[in-house]
Formats: C-alpha cells, structure tokens, sequence
C-alpha cells in the first residue's frame, strides 16, 4: 500500500460517517492488508470455476455458468438515464443483460453532484462493491496505484485465462492494448471503447452550429478561421442578434484555441510533452476573447452559461452561433426553431470545421475524443468482488459479439432489426412511442450512449445522427490533426503523484482564475508576464516534465 494512503483511508472514513447519502449496500470488507494480486484474489474468492469453464460464452452448451449468482455494481448515474429511471437497473438493457447471463446485479449509484466525492471515500473506506466503474486514469498516481492501494486487482490473469473476448480484441488492436495498461504493464480495467480504429466517427461528438440563412442572406460563407468567424459574429451583431456566440462555460477557451494553434493542456508534439497555457499562443488567444467580450461579439456570462442556457439562447434567436453537442444540440435546435417557424429547416441550421489557424488546413487541435481516455469510465474488479470468475464472465460478455449488440443496439425484435446484415434502431429508439427523446431511449435500451463498457459501434452513431445536418456535422468535425497530439491515457510515476496534483491543482486553479480576469478586463494583459511568473513558480514545468517521463515509459512498453 502506497505512503500515506492509509492514512487518507482514516480520514475518508471519519468523513463518510457524516455522509449519510451514500449508499454501499452489498459491499463487502476491503482488502485491509493491501494484497492485491489477481491470483492471491481469485483463489479467495467464492464460486471459483476453471478456466475453461469461465471461457464458456453464449451460444455454447453452458451460456449461464453463473446463473444465479450476485454482483454489485458501483456507477455513475447518467443524466439520460435518470431523466427515465431512478436506477440503472430498472432500465431495459439491465434487465436484458440479466436475463441473458442469469447474474443478478445490484447497481449502486452515488448521489448526483457528489460523485467525485463520494469516489474517494468508498475508496478510502475499504468497504468495495464487486465492480466499479470510474475513470481509472483519473486516479491519484494512475491506476496501477488503485491495484497497489487494494482497491483494484491486476487483470493481467483474467485476462489471459477467463476473458476470451477481451483476450481477442486486444491482439487485434495493440494500441489499445497499450492503452489499458498501467505504467508498469498491469491491466486494470474492461474499458469504454470509442471504436476500434482512429480517428473514427464515434471520437467526435460536437461542434459548431451556425444560422446559415442569416449567412445566405449577408452573402457570407461558414467560417473556418478567426478572422472569419470575426468578421461573422460582427455581422450576426449586426443584423440584431443580442449574443452572437454563446457555448458552455467549460468549452469556451478550448472552442477558439485551436485557431491560434493553442490546447491549453498537455499535448505532445515529435515526441516532446507540452502544455499550451505557458505558450505566447495563449496570450494571442485570451487577448482576442476579451475584445469580442468587450465588443459583445461573446456572452457577457459565459462563466455561468450551460447546456440549458445555451440552448435557449439558440433556440430563442438570441444567439445565431454555438458549440454544442451534434444530437442534443444542432439536433434539438434544429427541430425547436422548425417548430416555431416552419421555413427554418436542417438546411438552414449547419456546422462548420473545427476553427483552423490557415483557411483550408486541418485544425491543429479541436475537442476531439481517444479512444481511450480520461472522459470515459471502465469497469474495475474490486478486491473485495465476491466472485471474480463470475464478475469477469459478465464483464467480458460484453465484449462478445452478443453483447456488443446488446450495449450498441439493445434488444433484437424491439429496438432493433437485422437488416442487410446490419443492425438498424426501430421506432422503439427512432421515434419512441411513450415520447422519449432519441438520448433517452437509447440510454434505456443500451449503454454506448452513456459512457458504459462496450466498444461504441459507428453504426450507433450514424443512426444517433440522422438528420442531414447532423451527419454533415461529424464529418466536418474529423478535419483535425488533433489525433497526432493526443497525450496518451498513461499517468505520471506514483512517486511524482503527490507534487504533480499540487502543482496542477494551483496551476488549474490559477489558469481558470485569471484568465476568466483577463477576458472579462477586470486584470489588464499587462499582467500577463506575472502571470506567466505565477505559473511557473507553481512548478508547471515541474509537471510538464513529469509528464514527459510518464509519456517515454508509455511509448517504451
């Protein structure tokens, strides 16, 4: 157990004395003594089979070799889902998968808005249900200090001997073979999976969307470039719309970044880890934001601006330009404004590519997402499991071709059909007949659009994205070259984590801090050296050179 866990474990626990809303129901003593080898693990573990039971999968003799038994499941609560369902196990792919298994599972979700928090307790407390879902990379030291803290066992057996079809895709695909690895070649969890190959339509989810008529009627084209989307969002000003650009608050600085060549985190570039917050380019960029703050050309509040907010601000024509997500947004603006004016159609509501700092190139950069990364949760074998055969059966279930559909497409002769030898959604997900939207009747009936274990079809997506507008988007958004920069899903070595996450814990509190100042003008640029002074006294280069070893160890394994 690593330095100073233990005593974070007391101090979690005194805490979740007072947090009353948690749930652990069916979680079982952690392993106190820190033992955490898959082997040590397995032999402890209830049910046990052999492997060649446990590599029993459906459609042979045996399809339920754990029939009966029970598991516990810990999850976040996905809004699409909750919007539906008070647990994920009321849904219909739950049911669905139960009763293709036979294993009875218990999901325990932690209260909404408290998850991170709630995360580090359970971990802290020793009290583990048999599966956790998190965001492994995300974890203080990476996750192969989850395995050597006793929250997680290592795979690297079950793998090998009870997991055929993870087995199987991991040969196939030796980047991501790679990718699922810990710093010190231990895997760790079953993972979300955006396809298989990049780039590719599943690792790209939202973009610009823009009134093209307003456009059409100005004699203007869709901007690709800053000093296009300038000469745009004055024009829109022009013409009366109140706020012409308006997105999330947390996608503000990454939607314009890239058109000065600026990601304001740790990228890599010919092998060498950098981190845009310290670049000349960042200034160019915060600078160009406060005058369309300035000039009104941006929302005045777009330190609070949401989902919601947004929306309405598209969708009420006070706004005539957004980033947001390709089905949520371009798809619900698009039928909202149809519905209060008929003559606007998906012809006249369009995206454009990613904002590019030279007309007709690939954006350096852009919200692009890894197959594997930080933004997705994978499914952990705890330490405490109960049955660990039975839990990586299920778990590699869902990378068979049976399960692949099922988390994909849901349920054969209800939400989806065979059809030419692919699966195609019925009206069921299409066109619900109880009136769910699209997002929420696939959060019911799969768990690709969720961020659940699965590797995403790009079958699902381009059903998801049915418009005309909508496909047209997902392809504008892949001119990018943000794949070559990508750092990859790998953590600094456990003796840097401690001083990596203060450090980066001031650096990301001051960057959002005064850069929010600098845009808004109530800190004048002039400061921007201090700034910059401020940073690196924080030991941001400290960091980036952390992150360069982690990055040399990854690509060396």
């Amino acid at each position: 157990m690593r330095k100073g866990f233990a005593a974070k474990r007391v101090a979690a626990t005194a805490m979740a004395v007072a947090m009353t809303t948690m749930s652990l129901a069916g979680c079982s003593s952690g392993n106190k003594e820190g033992t955490t080898k898959a082997e040590e693990t397995t032999q402890a573990a209830s049910g046990e089979t052999t492997a060649a039971v446990a590599e029993t999968t459906a459609g042979e003799e045996n399809d339920k070799p754990y029939a009966g038994t029970k598991l516990t499941w810990w999850v976040k609560l996905n809004a699409n889902v909750s919007a539906t369902y008070p647990n994920l196990g009321d849904t219909p792919w739950a049911k669905y998968v139960q009763e293709k298994t036979g294993i009875e599972i218990e999901f325990i979700h932690p209260t909404v808005g408290s998850e991170k928090e709630q995360f580090s307790i359970m971990v802290a407390s020793g009290e583990y249900p048999d599966i956790i879902e998190h965001q492994w990379v995300s974890y203080a030291g990476g996750p192969g200090a989850a395995i050597e803290d006793g929250v997680i066992i290592s795979l690297n057996d079950i793998f090998e001997e009870k997991a055929p079809n993870m087995k199987k895709l991991l040969k196939e695909h030796p980047d991501i073979d790679k990718m699922v690895k810990s710093s010190d070649g231990q895997y760790y969890c079953f993972p979300f999976l955006r396809g298989l190959e990049s780039p590719n339509i599943t690792q790209f989810s939202s973009g610009f969307v823009l009134r093209k008529d307003v456009l059409d009627e100005l004699g203007l084209e869709l901007p690709e470039t800053i000093d296009e989307w300038e000469n745009v969002l004055r024009a829109y000003k022009d013409y009366g719309f109140e706020i012409p650009f308006v997105t999330r608050s947390e996608w503000m600085k990454d939607v314009w970044s890239p058109g000065f060549d600026n990601w304001g985190n740790f990228y890599v570039e010919d092998g060498v880890v950098k981190h845009g917050l310290i670049e000349d380019s960042r200034k160019e960029m915060i600078a160009k934001l406060h005058d369309w703050y300035e000039e009104g050309l941006i929302s005045r509040d777009w330190l609070v601006d949401d989902k919601k907010s947004s929306q309405t601000y598209f969708t009420t024509e006070k706004s005539a330009a957004s980033y947001a997500p390709f089905g949520q947004g371009l798809g619900q603006y698009t039928q909202i404004l149809h519905d209060a004016k008929p003559e606007i159609t998906q012809e006249l509501i369009r995206s454009t590519v990613p904002v590019t700092s030279e007309k007709g190139k690939n954006a350096k950069f852009s919200k692009m997402n890894q197959i594997y990364d930080k933004s997705g949760v994978s499914a952990a074998i705890s330490t405490s499991c109960s049955n660990v055969d039975a839990a990586a059966w299920l778990l590699d279930w869902m990378y068979s071709e049976e399960g692949n559909l099922c988390c994909n497409f849901g349920i054969e002769g209800e939400t989806y059909e065979m059809k030419d030898g692919k699966p195609v959604y019925t009206d069921v997900i299409m066109k619900n007949p109880d009136g769910l939207s699209v997002s929420n009747a696939l959060a019911a009936y799969t768990r690709a659009s969720t961020s659940g274990i699965c590797v995403q079809d790009p079958a699902y997506i381009e059903q998801y994205y049915e418009a005309d507008n909508q496909k047209e988007a997902l392809q504008l958004s892949m001119k990018t070259d943000m794949g070559k920069h990508f750092f990859p899903p790998t953590s600094v070595a456990s003796e840097d984590s401690e001083s990596y996450a203060d450090i980066m814990n001031n650096v990301t509190t001051l960057s959002d801090e005064m850069e929010a100042q600098f845009i808004s003008g109530t800190v004048s640029l002039d400061e921007w050296d201090n700034y910059m002074k401020q940073l690196k006294d924080f030991g941001i280069e400290d960091a980036i050179a952390m992150m360069q070893k982690a990055y040399d160890v990854y690509m060396a394994n």
